[in-house]
């Protein structure tokens, strides 16, 4: 080995303060990296006789984790037409028909559409995308994805009947281009992003991992499957995690209702956003009582619980974490009942069952959820941005509900369970601070953590929801060597940690990201 790869392996890293989230020494001064892995860390005077890596203005946390991503399906939405902020429905033609007459893509995703933004309350039509299209592929997704319109196109495309149930209708009776139940809509995205060709998809992959980086995440948990047809991006992504040059360390989850076909994977973990009810926004989710804007709508369940329970039973058999998408309380109440039982029967071999999203728990619910060791992992930006007087969320649920049930981070986490942070990119954004930020200044009580309590969310109880915390999620001897580093403290400005640029990120070791001057 030469020199400069010697110098490479072995370096002390030094900032003007270094929190190591490890509760009995929770800072320190300097920090000893060999290899992948922290060799020493310790206050005082640092070991001399090697490469130093300096930040004297910035701080340094543990590689922040992200424990709920659509990583493959982020890079392709963040490519696409950006709706974020688009508030009528002209609006929204006019970007996407720029693109359509520009790309050469066959395909166009108009993506982060906000149905309750927009002044017409409503999707654009087939019709009017069809004036649009230049002749391509138009699908205009809900942020939530959970949604979405398309032009001829693409529903010819898709192949569908017009007969199938959860097709939008206008007042003709006829095909408006609304895909507006998780069923069609779910399978719509499968077949469309299954048209992307591999060379593409692995574009894309490096895509993320770069805006993985560029956000100071460290850790992401990949939920890959279920949007791709025969869900070929699992495969894609397997060869990227086996060739060793993702820009950070990819826990995967495999979405896939098929059991058998998953194994071949050999992962520890089955599931991940696998849906068992809509989204919000949608009005989808699974509620015990309707909608306070729409008494007549209270979401449906998209599986039999026997079926949930069937998959929960294999991979609890053979020792495999599970996760599922559960919104609303009957959908809690179907992957709930289906850990009690398995576990009942089979012991409780300490999987950490994940439950994703979590986002109107009964108390029981969350008492159930302690008791058996579950892990919930939630999104904090989202409540945030769309939790504001009078704005969406208490539209969907009224006050009562909005403030006492909907997605209260810090009343589940004292009850005993584990709260694992995550973006649900590309539902909210892939930048962490964003939740921490969300978590601290959070509109009230039983959301609100304090900043260690946020950032332990995104660091400690990010890795113990993979069982990884006894090599990352804190600054320790023996950890991997991933790092966060920010321009500023967050303990010193709780109220702008989503201000806060990141200056670099290191991951096991090696330097993946610095911000240029």
């Amino acid at each position: 080995m030469n020199n400069e790869s010697k110098q490479e392996a072995q370096y002390v890293m030094k900032a003007k303060k270094i929190y190591t989230m490890d509760e009995e020494s929770p800072s320190a001064d300097w920090v000893l990296v060999e290899g992948k892995r922290i060799k020493a860390v310790g206050n005082g005077e640092a070991p001399t006789g090697y490469l130093v890596r300096e930040f004297e203005d910035a701080v340094v946390f543990p590689g922040l984790i992200d424990t709920h991503v659509h990583a493959g399906t982020t890079a392709v939405m963040l490519s696409g037409v950006n709706l974020i902020e688009v508030t009528c429905v002209q609006e929204a033609l006019d970007l996407i028909e720029e693109r359509c007459r520009t790309t050469e893509d066959d395909i166009v995703f108009a993506a982060f559409y906000i149905e309750p933004q927009i002044n017409e309350g409503r999707f654009p039509t087939k019709k009017e995308l069809d004036r649009i299209s230049n002749g391509k592929k138009v699908m205009v997704t809900s942020i939530t994805l959970h949604s979405s319109s398309v032009n001829t196109e693409t529903f010819q495309a898709l192949g569908f009947s017009e007969d199938l149930p959860g097709l939008g209708k206008d007042e003709n009776g006829e095909f408006n281009g609304l895909l507006g139940i998780d069923e069609v809509q779910l399978k719509a995205l499968n077949i469309l992003m299954g048209l992307i060709s591999e060379e593409r998809y692995l574009q894309y992959i490096e895509d993320f991992g770069k805006m993985a980086v560029e956000n100071g995440l460290t850790t992401v948990h990949c939920l890959e499957g279920q949007f791709v047809k025969e869900d070929k991006d699992l495969d894609i992504w397997m060869e990227k995690i086996d060739s060793g040059d993702l820009p950070f360390h990819c826990v995967l989850y495999p979405q896939l209702w098929d059991y058998e076909r998953a194994k071949k994977y050999n992962l520890p973990r089955h599931g991940g956003c696998l849906t068992l009810d809509g989204a919000d926004m949608d009005f989808t989710m699974a509620l015990d009582e309707p909608y306070t804007c729409k008494p007549e709508v209270r979401g449906d369940l998209i599986n039999k619980d026997s079926d949930v329970y069937q998959l929960v039973k294999r991979a609890h058999m053979d020792e495999k974490q599970c996760a599922f998408h559960a919104m609303g309380e009957r959908a809690i109440d179907q992957v709930l009942d289906a850990y009690r039982r398995v576990i009942a029967e089979q012991g409780d071999k300490k999987l950490r069952h994940r439950i994703e999203h979590f986002t109107l728990p009964r108390l029981s619910h969350i008492e159930l959820a302690a008791k058996l060791g579950c892990v919930v992992c939630q999104q904090p930006e989202y409540s945030y941005l769309f939790d504001t007087p009078g704005g969406p969320v208490e539209q969907w649920f009224g006050v009562e509900r909005a403030s006492t049930r909907f997605e209260h981070y810090k009343m589940v986490k004292d009850s005993g369970v584990v709260v694992a942070g995550g973006s649900d990119a590309p539902v909210n954004s892939l930048n962490p601070l964003t939740g921490i930020h969300g978590l601290v200044n959070a509109r009230y009580d039983i959301r609100r953590m304090s900043v260690t309590e946020a950032l332990e969310t995104y660091t400690r109880c990010g890795a113990y929801a993979a069982f990884e915390e006894e090599e990352r999620g804190q600054i320790s001897e023996g950890y991997y060597a991933d790092f966060t580093v920010l321009a500023e403290d967050p303990y010193e400005i709780p109220e702008k940690i989503n201000e806060i640029e990141i200056v670099a990120t290191i991951s096991e070791g090696r330097e993946v990201y610095r911000k240029q001057k």
